[in-house]
């Protein structure tokens, strides 16, 4: 309990903060990273945005065993060497995650990328467009992962200490 409690609330507030970053994304900036316009089921007026269930292991697990383990190894980086490295290693995460996924189902999260002439590899499971947003919110996820880290014995003890 004192080790799942932890790591299920900060699974969860990395699914959350993924889905409403992804969300926010395909609302404002996806077409400006493709390079093109996605063709939308509703009028623009209705800020339709999208997400995959498939998500919930990157957003969950990829924070968790990934970012958390790595962030803590790389801070005393200076900020533009850390910039540069999220950038990097997000965007491999995107597209290993995306050729694994293709492989495993035939589908992947993100497949309007293919499109893309910014698109990386063949299948476009990242873009070339996205290495700098993807630096940028890997220093945003070090101050919210460090949050959520510093909140966990908090969560923990209100669940130890609330009888349902």
């Amino acid at each position: 309990m004192e080790i799942i409690i932890p790591l299920g609330f900060r699974f969860i507030m990395y699914v959350f903060f993924g889905f409403f970053m992804e969300i926010i994304y395909s609302v404002i900036g996806v077409n400006r990273s493709l390079g093109f316009t996605i063709n939308r089921r509703v009028p623009v007026k209705y800020l339709e945005g999208f997400v995959s269930l498939y998500m919930i292991p990157i957003h969950g697990l990829g924070m968790l065993l990934g970012f958390e383990a790595v962030a803590p190894a790389i801070a005393h980086l200076p900020l533009i060497a850390r910039l540069l490295f999220w950038m990097v290693a997000i965007s491999g995460m995107e597209a290993l995650c995306g050729f694994i996924y293709y492989k495993l189902t035939g589908f992947y999260c993100w497949d309007y990328y293919k499109d893309s002439r910014y698109k990386v590899f063949k299948n476009g499971y990242t873009l070339w467009t996205l290495l700098p947003q993807w630096g940028i919110s890997g220093l945003v996820l070090e101050i919210y992962s460090k949050l959520l880290i510093e909140l966990s014995p908090h969560v923990l003890s209100f669940f130890l200490n609330y009888h349902f």
